[in-house]
């Protein structure tokens, strides 16, 4: 079964949706979704609730991957 989750930050505004894989790169966290589309966020993981699938992170700056 696939999971995929929602990503927000600690404002609760969502910064990516559809989220398949999670990556560390260069101090930022990358988020990519099922099409393929990188969302890339200065800042750390907070929390991740796997069974509600959301992931919180403390956000620093936002930019395109």
């Amino acid at each position: 079964a696939m999971c995929l989750s929602t990503v927000y930050n600690q404002k609760q505004e969502k910064l990516a949706g559809n989220v398949a894989v999670v990556k560390a790169e260069n101090g930022r966290l990358v988020f990519t979704d099922i099409l393929g589309i990188s969302t890339a966020v200065e800042g750390t993981i907070e929390s991740i609730d796997l069974m509600e699938n959301l992931i919180y992170v403390q956000q620093g700056e936002r930019y395109g991957a």
